[in-house]
């Protein structure tokens, strides 16, 4: 672990309206660490900030700032609807002086007392998605905790459709009834300590209740039976671009295409497309650039819990003193009247 003064813990604080004026400039150095919202929705972090000031860091949005030696620096989190968790989308420094600590050095304190809020507020786990050529971030998120539990490689609609198919797939609105299914496709498809670092549960697959005004709109179809999908697609619209993402069990990668089709068959504008595609999908990559899409990015999706497990033997309470019981102790009598037989000392009744 890196050597840090002591007197970086008093100038560490969540955002005040007092800091605003500072934020107005552009920052000198700026790292976004683009997750799928990011994406579909331009980050500001100025607006961002205010709204962290005016509210209040929370568990559904955070913004700390640091200053010393002219150097000002911030780091800013959001939320997850209905999860208790965290993503880390921005890390910038303004001005800096003679004597003042480096970019990384002051992002890791930062990031540090986000973590002692984030833990604060009974927020379970924090993620970032960081470009690969960041290493020396990679490394100060390490440092911190983090853990990387995928790759990601992010495509963008660039071309036409080379495949030059007409197929599309017979894809169905998801519905309430299909979130179980769904989830058994995800576990099917995810390597286990992806599924452990993203704690997901059936609910998690269903569609939020956005009002018309909202900015951010999310869609998704499925295609198979209601017990057993062979594809899921989510599409995610924003004032900026179209997210795609996806699961296809497989055994059915060749619907791959016509997967795809179907989703751009539902996109009327001229917006950026892009489509995310983890490591362990990789036999999806092909398809996808038939298609038109070119990679433009790679991400190392970084996770840190902010709980642990407590192991407790079972056999401690056997061991530890209990009150003498002070129900009276049964007659024979009253034993031949309530008695009941078991078939096992389980406790099941015999029928």
């Amino acid at each position: 672990m890196r050597s840090i003064p002591a007197w970086y813990e008093t100038m560490i604080r969540p955002v005040t309206p007092g800091d605003l004026w500072s934020l107005r400039r552009k920052p000198r150095s700026a790292v976004m660490l683009y997750n799928e919202a990011m994406l579909a929705r331009p980050h500001r972090q100025f607006w961002f900030a205010l709204h962290c000031a005016a509210e209040g860091s929370s568990a559904a949005h955070a913004t700390f700032f640091a200053q010393e030696n002219g150097l000002r620096a911030m780091v800013q989190a959001t939320g997850r609807d209905r999860r208790p968790e965290l993503d880390i989308v921005l890390l910038s420094a303004f001005d800096g002086g003679r004597g003042a600590p480096t970019d990384p050095d002051i992002w890791f304190r930062l990031l540090e007392s986000l973590c002692a809020h984030a833990g604060r507020r009974s927020v379970q786990r924090l993620y970032a998605a960081l470009s690969q050529r960041h290493d020396e971030l990679r490394e100060m998120f390490r440092q911190l905790g983090f853990s990387c539990y995928a790759n990601q490689t992010v495509m963008r609609l660039e071309g036409p459709d080379w495949d030059q198919g007409t197929s599309v797939a017979a894809m169905r609105q998801q519905s309430r009834r299909d979130v179980w299914a769904i989830h058994k496709l995800y576990g099917l498809v995810t390597p286990r300590p992806v599924q452990q670092a993203e704690a997901k549960a059936s609910r998690d697959w269903m569609l939020p209740l956005t009002p018309y005004w909202h900015r951010v709109r999310r869609r998704a179809w499925v295609l198979g039976r209601d017990d057993d999908l062979i594809a899921y697609l989510a599409l995610t619209s924003g004032p900026a671009a179209h997210i795609l993402t996806m699961l296809v069990h497989p055994e059915a990668r060749e619907q791959t295409t016509a997967v795809l089709r179907y989703a751009l068959g539902q996109i009327s504008d001229t917006l950026p497309v892009y489509a995310l595609l983890r490591d362990y999908q990789s036999e999806l990559l092909l398809p996808t650039g038939d298609l038109g899409f070119q990679p433009i990015g790679e991400q190392a999706l970084l996770c840190k819990q902010t709980t642990v497990i407590v192991r407790r033997s079972i056999l401690a309470p056997a061991l530890e003193p209990l009150p003498e019981p002070r129900a009276p102790i049964p007659t024979i009598s009253l034993l031949d009247e309530d008695v009941r037989p078991y078939d096992r000392p389980a406790g099941h009744n015999q029928q």
